[in-house]
């Protein structure tokens, strides 16, 4: 009954949310911590889960391990299943407010949409390290939901089963995410809410609200009980005692800070939230076809919102409104400002970039809030222009962030097929020092991960993760250590053993979007003139003998994380040519070149003519290195770093010295 009911609502739920997340869905593949806990889970098996969240989490491993049972490595699943949690919380959210303010139902399906695309978390494309955000907030919703249709029924032992199962959802959400610990205030006002009566007084009210939450408390009770004063975690971060010990050494300053990051943290999720991401992603590039995909998204979103607010007025139930408003306005701002005392408490803050995560829980108060305040709108145009305005806006922002995402995802794929072009395989033990051009090398698992599911898929260690190729992370101070050839340090990371090898690394880098990857030969060290200064500065350390070339097999990027491989454009015959260049396969350079050349294609980057030049001047091809040194020499940074290099060429004849000084080294 509660389903056919609510057909209307919940199909607009899963429609504005289905525009909002799914448009790129199948596009999505591997981010940030993505690539270590998927390496790790084919390196040694889904058990691994187990060694990576000891020391904080635990409860993730069992989400994980039956996640990559069911989905192993293929990155949609993982993104499909995602959604699939969030519309239930969304669901479950809608169906807890109804059943406390049934009368109101606009009010509830407009705060329902608000939480369910929500566009301050702008991370649901990285659906597999955020698995357990996403199921967390979906079985928190439905626990709370189910509280409140428990405390209706009128049989007993259905109420007490649902002690007993609220209390197991609770504890494990909470196991899941314990910075989620806010929702219990959420429970707890909608019971209190649903606990009114025209007869009682506030305190009678809150008397009985707590008697029927008590027994629905007890799965928090005891999560905090056992994650504060059993359990030891080895974070900081999630650590209790480290965080009071701190508030103890400066109480004052603290409470300052906490006060401060609160007040933000409010102000960004209920207000800042609505608009701010979007104005930041409108900034990108879009194509006619884009645009126009953005347009049609934008009409669907207002002519769902319009049909689903269908009623005269903003509310049904106009003698009510009063008491409505006031009662949601203070469950709303109560619970925004819970949500974020967990966060704020362990000393973090939230933001709409890589910590946009932390918002999740106060969302909710926040919807909330924002029907409230909507609410004030009397007449019905006003109503449901502010909601279309604040729809679409949020669907837009998904939209337009699930095109990021899904760029960053491809240029990361075609940047590893591009290497898997020019490397067959590479010797155990290699460190690779890559700059993406499409995002940043936060953590050195960006670059090791993705080589190793290439390269080496299998830990040499088959009882702990221990990659055969180890990343490295260009900081000032590892670029002055690979300088120095410093010895290696060995890093225990979530029981992962890997590396920084200073003293054997290979530097592959992708100066510009436009150009190719370019694995950096220290013995030739040319560069873009659009590389940055800290590759230059380590290029001659780069080490291209990591590269195996007799190798009877040459690797292969594995599609399910990788993408089918790329169209065979510029970069492919620019990697075909280099390896040929590096076999002393000179014949084979000159001849790439010409059937790239036919085929349309040339380089973007002027380095990138570099390899056909020393094939042509090697092979003694002068008239081929005529045509290519009038490219060279577009670009003067190029030119002079190919004058004073070429020269040092082992094995060079007299006259090629000659050619290249006169050929290259005069303006």
């Amino acid at each position: 009954m509660v389903m056919k009911k609510h057909f209307v609502p919940l199909l607009f739920l899963t429609l504005i949310s289905a525009l909002a997340y799914l448009p790129h869905v199948f596009q999505f593949g591997y981010f940030r911590d993505d690539w270590y806990l998927m390496y790790a889970a084919n390196a040694i098996g889904r058990d691994v889960f187990q060694q990576i969240y000891a020391i904080d989490r635990p409860l993730r491993a069992g989400l994980m391990s039956v996640a990559y049972l069911f989905f192993g490595l293929n990155p949609l699943y993982y993104n499909l299943a995602a959604y699939l949690f969030r519309l239930l919380g969304g669901f479950s959210f809608f169906w807890s407010l109804q059943m406390v303010w049934p009368r109101q139902r606009n009010a509830n399906l407009l705060a329902a949409v608000l939480f369910l695309i929500f566009p301050g978390f702008l991370s649901t494309p990285n659906a597999i390290d955020y698995q357990a955000q996403q199921f967390s907030l979906g079985l928190a919703l439905a626990s709370i939901a189910l509280s409140l249709a428990a405390l209706r029924a009128q049989d007993r032992r259905w109420l007490a089963l649902a002690w007993l199962v609220v209390g197991g959802a609770t504890f494990y959400y909470l196991g899941l995410v314990e910075y989620f610990l806010g929702l219990e205030v959420l429970r707890l006002a909608l019971i209190f809410v649903d606990s009114r009566s025209s007869l009682d007084s506030f305190w009678q009210t809150c008397r009985k609200a707590l008697v029927n939450w008590l027994p629905f408390s007890l799965g928090a009770l005891s999560f905090f009980i056992w994650r504060f004063f059993i359990f030891d975690s080895e974070r900081k971060a999630t650590d209790l005692g480290a965080q009071v010990g701190r508030l103890l050494q400066s109480p004052l300053l603290v409470s300052v800070q906490w006060l401060k990051a609160l007040i933000k943290d409010v102000f960004e999720v209920t207000l800042l939230a609505w608009w701010e991401p979007l104005f930041g992603l409108w900034n990108m590039s879009l194509r006619l076809r884009e645009t126009l995909l953005i347009g049609l998204i934008a009409a669907l979103a207002i002519l769902l919102t319009t049909l689903a607010l269908r009623s005269e007025m903003p509310e049904e139930d106009v003698e009510r409104i009063g008491s409505w408003w006031s009662e949601a306005f203070g469950v709303g701002l109560l619970v925004t400002v819970a949500g974020f005392l967990p966060v704020i408490l362990s000393n973090r803050d939230a933001d709409f970039e890589g910590l946009s995560r932390y918002m999740l829980a106060s969302s909710a108060g926040a919807a909330i809030l924002t029907a409230a305040l909507l609410n004030q709108f009397r007449v019905r145009r006003a109503y449901v222009l502010a909601a279309c305005l604040l729809i679409t806006a949020s669907t837009l922002t998904h939209y337009l962030n699930g095109m990021l995402w899904a760029k960053s995802s491809q240029q990361m794929r075609e940047f590893w097929w591009q290497v898997s072009w020019r490397i067959p395989q590479l010797k155990p033990g290699a460190t690779l020092v890559v700059n993406y051009s499409h995002m940043p090398v936060e953590e050195d698992y960006f670059i090791w991960g993705p080589a190793n599911l290439i390269y080496a898929p299998q830990s040499k260690n088959p009882q702990r993760v221990e990659p055969e190729l180890w990343g490295l992370v260009l900081t000032s101070e590892n670029a002055s250590s690979i300088l120095e050839r410093a010895e290696p340090k060995y890093v225990n990371r979530r029981s992962m053993i890997t590396y920084l090898g200073y003293d054997n690394v290979l530097v592959l880098t992708q100066p510009t979007l436009a150009s190719c990857v370019q694995a950096l030969d220290g013995r030739l060290p040319i560069t873009s003139t659009y590389e940055q200064a800290d590759i230059r500065e380590i290029a001659k350390e780069s080490n291209l003998d990591d590269v195996i070339l007799n190798s009877k097999t040459s690797a292969r990027p594995p599609e399910v994380v990788f993408g089918p491989e790329p169209d065979h454009t510029w970069c492919y015959y620019y990697q075909t040519a280099s390896l040929a260049l590096q076999n002393g396969d000179f014949e084979t350079v000159l001849n790439l070149r010409r059937e790239a050349e036919h085929a349309g294609f040339a380089a973007q980057d002027s380095a990138e003519w570099v390899p056909f030049l020393q094939a042509a001047i090697l092979s003694k091809n002068y008239a081929e290195a005529d045509e290519l040194t009038r490219r060279i020499k577009k670009d003067s940074s190029v030119q002079t770093q190919v004058c004073a290099i070429l020269q040092t060429l082992p094995n060079l004849e007299p006259e090629m010295k000659t050619y290249i000084q006169s050929a290259l080294c005069v303006k």
